[in-house]
C-alpha cells in the first residue's frame, strides 16, 4: 500500500523515470526532433572537474519543448533532461574532450561522433546537433 501511494504521489508531481506520459499531456509535433547541445569544458563556466551542458530540446518544427541549463555530469555519468516528448532524453559524459557524449531517447542511440553534427572545441567549449525521431 505505501509503495502505491508513493507511486501515485511522485506521478502526481510530474516526476518521470523514462517511461512514457499520457497521450493528453503530450504538446510536440512529431517526427524528426533536434537536440542542441553545448558542452563546457572541464573547470570551465565556472564548474570545476566535469562537463556542464547547455541543452535545447527541439520538435518537428523547431519549436523548444524541453532542456536544461548548466546540466553538470561527472566522468562516466549520465543525466536526463526533461520535456514534453513522451520520454527522457539521456546524456552521458565520458571522461576526457576526446571522448563522444552519448545520447539515448526511447531505445534509440547517437553520439556526438557518430550521429551528431558537432564542432571543435573554442572558447572552452563546442555546439552540437543532434536528429532523432520523436
Amino acid at each position: 500500500m505505501q509503495t502505491y501511494i508513493a507511486t501515485i504521489s511522485l506521478a502526481l508531481a510530474g516526476f518521470s523515470y523514462g517511461s512514457p506520459t499520457s497521450v493528453s499531456n503530450r504538446r510536440f509535433v512529431s517526427g524528426g526532433c533536434n537536440v542542441h547541445v553545448t558542452q563546457w569544458q572541464k573547470n570551465e563556466n565556472g564548474v570545476g572537474g566535469a562537463y556542464q551542458f547547455d541543452v535545447r530540446v527541439t520538435d518537428a518544427i523547431g519549436a523548444i519543448i524541453g532542456g536544461a541549463n548548466r546540466l553538470t555530469i561527472g566522468d562516466f555519468t549520465s543525466a536526463d533532461v526533461a520535456s514534453q516528448l513522451p520520454y527522457l532524453v539521456v546524456i552521458s559524459a565520458g571522461a576526457v574532450d576526446e571522448d563522444p557524449v552519448q545520447f539515448a531517447y526511447a531505445g534509440s542511440q547517437f553520439s556526438s561522433s557518430h550521429g551528431c553534427s558537432t564542432g571543435g572545441y573554442e572558447d572552452g567549449n563546442r555546439d552540437m546537433d543532434c536528429g532523432f525521431t520523436c
